[in-house]
């Protein structure tokens, strides 16, 4: 009887102290700062306002933390929740507006920069929210509601690449016009991811947008546009401006995947001509000398070298071709 009473209290004991570690941790976090009594109350507020719109506390709890270890006052700091809890509030993916906030943390970047970044970031998916809305009233498909959610994101991406919503509007129009079973969210989905990764690669928007829409047009689905092989595209003998003067002006989050090629676009596109309009467009009157194995390479305008490797000869040749 006392051994079952013993072991009760023991298992009792373990379920209070796992309570306190999962609802505690923003308490604990607050309590250890190095803040004044005040100040904790302040940012207890705010932050327990965060976790009652659906924030999880621990991550709420680690953006309390990154602040307090940089030392930002307490003002600062309920500034930067009032950022993410504002995108929650208005129903908005709050993941790529945290992680803005990580990211301009941990690169050490000044508050206000920290503010602004993520702010236009919200900005960013409330567009992009708007533009999936009216993709689905054209007849784009949602099987699921994370596609809906992914594709914001992936259209928010876009916007911070320079690409404008009119050319997701037109992207997203001929998405809707395809084959009945073709016109998903998560074609569109992955077709506004690529655009962003060819402008990424120094494409403008229009010819980035208009290169993909052509292969949807062309009958190509999810997998096809998803088909990839080693960037045609990649510079050489550049170096990444510093942190600082990358938060300076609006910053750009980059591609969530790496830049990569898109054999079956580009090969669409080059037979319908609007790669070579695309090529000549961001290349024209520069130098170019011949390289090996089918690729070509010209000297962009900053004086770096742009790369067009890994395409087919016949490609390459089509495209260099008057």
């Amino acid at each position: 009887m006392l051994t079952a009473l013993v072991a009760g209290l023991a298992l009792n004991g373990v379920a209070i102290a796992q309570e306190t570690a999962n609802q505690g941790e923003l308490a604990r976090t607050l309590e250890t700062a190095d803040l004044s009594p005040e100040a904790k109350a302040l940012v207890r507020h705010k932050a327990l306002e965060a976790v009652r719109l659906g924030l999880a506390e621990g991550e709420v709890a680690e953006l309390v933390q990154r602040g307090v270890d940089r030392g930002f006052p307490a003002r600062e700091l309920t500034r930067l929740l009032e950022v993410v809890t504002e995108a929650k509030r208005h129903d908005l993916p709050v993941g790529p507006v945290l992680e803005k906030v990580k990211e301009g943390l941990a690169k050490r970047v000044p508050p206000e920069r920290i503010v602004n970044a993520a702010s236009r970031m919200s900005s960013e998916l409330a567009t992009a929210r708007d533009l999936i809305r009216q993709a689905e009233r054209e007849g784009v498909r949602v099987a699921k509601a994370r596609q809906r959610e992914r594709a914001i994101e992936a259209v928010a991406e876009a916007l911070g690449q320079g690409v404008p919503p009119s050319e997701v509007a037109k992207l997203s129009r001929k998405v809707a016009g395809a084959a009945p079973r073709a016109g998903t969210m998560s074609l569109l989905d992955e077709g506004v991811e690529i655009a962003a990764d060819l402008v990424s690669m120094g494409l403008s928007p229009q010819d980035a947008t208009e290169t993909v829409a052509e292969g949807i047009s062309q009958g190509l689905g999810q997998r096809d546009l998803n088909e990839r092989e080693p960037c045609p595209f990649s510079t050489r003998g550049s170096r990444s401006p510093p942190i600082s003067s990358r938060w300076a002006s609006p910053p750009r989050t980059p591609p969530r995947r790496s830049r990569r090629g898109y054999p079956r676009v580009w090969a669409s596109a080059t037979s319908s001509g609007s790669a070579r309009a695309l090529l000549a467009s961001s290349s024209a009157e520069l130098p170019r000398r011949r390289e090996p194995s089918g690729s070509a390479r010209s000297s962009g305008p900053d004086g770096t070298n742009i790369v067009f490797a890994g395409m087919m000869p016949e490609i390459a040749a089509s495209l260099r071709s008057p």
